[in-house]
């Protein structure tokens, strides 16, 4: 069998000015890849050892027809690992949609929930 080597997660957004400006911004992203380098409709983002790409709308959904009658955001979560998960949950509460405050699992983690500018669902954690 194929042994995999990883994942990356891929966002369709709508407005991609706001959404890296989001995930700059607010939770430390580098653009590593811009395609065109001005004014860009798709985008890698790195946080240590996070990749996150974003992928304009119209440019998406002419690569996948389907993509046109997707909205935006809903049903995919994000679950993040990140530490000293307290003092980034003060410096972002501020910043964000909280959708879950700060509070420790049953299985020993330590998460929050909010949202991205497109209403993605972002689960940061640490611990388990």
């Amino acid at each position: 069998m194929t042994k995999l080597t990883g994942i990356t997660t891929e966002l369709m957004v709508d407005d991609m000015e706001k959404s890296i400006d989001f995930y700059r911004e607010v939770l430390g992203f580098k653009i590593i890849l811009s395609e065109p380098k001005s004014d860009p409709f798709f985008v890698i983002l790195q946080n240590g050892k996070v990749d996150l790409m974003l992928y304009q709308r119209k440019q998406f959904a002419e690569e996948i027809p389907s993509f046109k009658k997707i909205p935006v955001g809903g049903s995919i979560a994000l679950y993040i690992g990140v530490e000293n998960i307290t003092s980034f949950f003060d410096d972002i509460k501020s910043k964000v949609k909280i959708i879950q405050p700060l509070h420790k699992t049953g299985y020993g983690s330590v998460e929050f929930s909010c949202e991205d500018y497109n209403g993605y669902l972002l689960m940061f954690h640490e611990g388990n």
